[in-house]
């Protein structure tokens, strides 16, 4: 059978519509609504449209996604078909009930709905449209018995509402815990360079400048010149002249070779230049033993005399003489040096363990020493002192493994054996030296380490809620003991507190911790 396809638009209402059916030519008309937009969404329209189908003596259907439309539409029997395909391969048949409304609607349409014949523009009765859509009430609805029986329905619908949505629940979970402990085997070294589950683990050098100042008293002895030597020499005139010839006081004379040793005169004296020769006396320069000279050993003259006269001693020179004083001896340098290198070695490993972080470890148990950046003696060597003076300043290094990388291994390793549905605890790991660090090659540490953190069960607020729907306090807290890894019973809160029983809604149930 032939049908009319009429497409509708979204700006589309009755009228236009009734317009487009108005020109149908075959006896089922299929009404076809716009993907997008809302038209033809009210009873009324429907109403109105299949009366318009049947005073035209053709059977009306829709194709429409529109919850609204469909919905009126099944109330008023109107066909619906999901697809134009559809629609054009069906049957229209509709049941007898219906088709006998659809003559009655054509029936009585005639007063207010205008035929084929009549003209298009004549405006519909809308009164008689109004009654057909919203028909007056059964008489039985407002007997007061009926009435009473609807209000306590509704009463005792909405204290059961209030049953369920009012109540509400907090129950507080303590989760057990637990403490979990490993022992790792760590090796440091400065070739390792990141942190390895195997327990190695990156070391660092790190360095320190110490000064410092220390003496001991003297244990040697030296000799050093007490008194000066005296003694007489003879200048002799020496060439022809016939002039006086003056030798001033602190005229400087000598011996020769090697240990050269001087003497000054004492006095001025004049020698005539009918003289040959005189005897002046004289004493050293320096004093101490090393002025005692043989005879015949004073043969110089500094200065120009020494080209007129000559100088001798015919006797040696006697009363020089040395004394003994306190000076350091080659030991006490050596003995001081490393006294104080002990102290500034020490000095040094304690202000590497004070500028440790937390959970660093110091694997030198002795500072080496990198270099020496002073060294000043107080006296130098062969120098008469009472005591000996020595300044050091140096700079040491030791070799450290950082707690940050500690702290990861330690983790990484108690991470591996954490038990299952538990989860460490925050700020709870703790690393600790079970042995001292043992240092070869001088480079590379060995040594165990102990982690350990505490851990806590997890729980699914989920399955502990579904646990306790619906139950008294006293069970649900039986039923959260019997089935959840609790440290201590549930405590449970209940609004009002009077209410026996657990809401039956699980949003209206929250969850929280107890510790």
């Amino acid at each position: 059978m032939k049908t009319q396809i009429i497409q509708l638009e979204p700006h589309d209402d009755a009228i236009s519509v009734k317009d487009k059916m108005d020109w149908r030519q075959t006896p089922r008309i299929l009404l076809v609504w716009p993907v997008r937009g809302r038209i033809l969404n009210r009873r009324l329209d429907l109403v109105f449209l299949q009366r318009h189908s049947a005073s035209l003596g053709a059977q009306l259907a829709l194709v429409t996604g529109d919850t609204d439309v469909r919905y009126h539409a099944e109330k008023l029997n109107i066909l619906i078909y999901p697809t134009i395909h559809k629609a054009e391969q069906s049957h229209w048949r509709q049941p007898r009930r219906q088709r006998k409304k659809l003559a009655r609607i054509s029936k009585h349409s005639t007063p207010f709905q205008p035929s084929i014949a009549e003209t298009a523009h004549e405006k519909p009765d809308l009164a008689g449209l109004r009654q057909l859509a919203h028909p007056t009430p059964a008489r039985w609805l407002g007997h007061p018995i009926i009435r009473l029986l609807f209000f306590t329905l509704g009463v005792l619908g909405v204290l059961a509402i209030a049953a369920i949505l009012v109540p509400s629940a907090e129950i507080r979970l303590t989760p057990r815990t637990q403490t979990e402990a490993v022992t790792i085997s760590v090796e440091a070294s400065p070739e390792t360079a990141s942190v390895d589950l195997s327990g190695a683990v990156p070391a660092r050098w790190i360095t320190v400048i110490v000064e410092g100042r220390g003496s001991i008293p003297s244990s040697g002895h030296i000799s050093i010149p007490d008194r000066p030597a005296t003694g007489e020499v003879t200048f002799t005139r020496w060439g022809v002249t016939d002039q006086d010839i003056t030798i001033p006081a602190g005229t400087v004379i000598s011996t020769l070779g090697e240990g050269l040793v001087r003497f000054a005169t004492d006095q001025t004296i004049t020698i005539p230049a009918e003289v040959v020769s005189e005897t002046i006396s004289v004493g050293a320069l320096l004093p101490g033993s090393s002025g005692n000279v043989p005879a015949e050993s004073i043969l110089a003259i500094e200065g120009p005399l020494g080209l007129h006269l000559t100088v001798t001693n015919s006797e040696p020179t006697m009363g020089g003489t040395d004394r003994t004083a306190p000076a350091p001896s080659e030991g006490d340098y050596q003995k001081l040096y490393d006294e104080l290198l002990a102290a500034l070695r020490q000095t040094a490993l304690t202000e590497f363990q004070a500028n440790l972080g937390p959970d660093d470890v110091l694997l030198s148990a002795k500072p080496s020493l990198s270099q020496v950046l002073e060294e000043t003696y107080a006296p130098v060597e062969t120098q008469p002192a009472d005591q000996l003076n020595l300044t050091l300043r140096m700079e040491f290094q030791a070799l450290m493994a950082a707690g940050t990388d500690l702290r990861t291994l330690g983790q990484a390793a108690l991470e591996a054996n954490l038990p299952a549905d538990f989860a460490p605890l925050p700020d709870t790991l703790v690393i600790s030296p079970k042995s001292s660090p043992i240092l070869e090659n001088g480079e590379q540490a060995n040594w165990q380490m102990r982690a350990q953190w505490e851990v806590g069960a997890q729980i699914n607020a989920t399955k502990a809620i579904n646990l306790i729907l619906w139950l008294k306090p006293e069970d649900a807290i039986d039923q959260l003991g019997n089935n959840l890894p609790l440290a201590i019973p549930a405590e449970i809160t209940l609004t009002p507190d009077w209410w026996p029983r657990l809401p039956v809604l699980p949003f209206r149930v929250s969850v929280g911790s107890g510790q």
